[in-house]
């Protein structure tokens, strides 16, 4: 689909890069990490960040979100935000995402495409 792929994380960049190694996930444009940014999440720095390093605007960008601070951060940079609890934060406050999934495989990337293309 020609989608630019990027990470905004709260971790270490050697936490971040040797898990997506160790687990074979390659392809993205630009990482960014806790310890790229002055201020962590909630703050906006590290999407922020990303967004730039993609070339995009934040409103041209999905954030996808497994914390409050996650989806805070992703929403005050301007983007659309997806939660998707995961097993360590099931009970966390996604009020101020745009869309709440249980799963990924709940929604095709072009149907959470469409709809935040729809809600700008």
């Amino acid at each position: 689909m020609g989608i630019r792929l990027g990470v905004a994380s709260n971790s270490s960049r050697a936490w971040v890069t040797g898990n997506l190694e160790r687990l074979g996930l390659a392809g993205w444009h630009c990482i960014c990490c806790s310890d790229d940014v002055a201020r962590p999440k909630p703050a906006p720095d590290v999407y922020l960040a990303v967004v730039e390093g993609l070339g995009v605007d934040p409103h041209e960008a999905v954030a996808v979100e497994d914390s409050h601070s996650g989806v805070r951060a992703a929403k005050a940079a301007g983007l659309f935000c997806v939660a998707v609890p995961g097993s360590l934060t099931p009970d966390a406050d996604y009020s101020d995402a745009d869309l709440v999934l249980a799963s990924l495989a709940d929604r095709t990337f072009s149907e959470v495409a469409a709809l935040a293309g729809a809600g700008r």
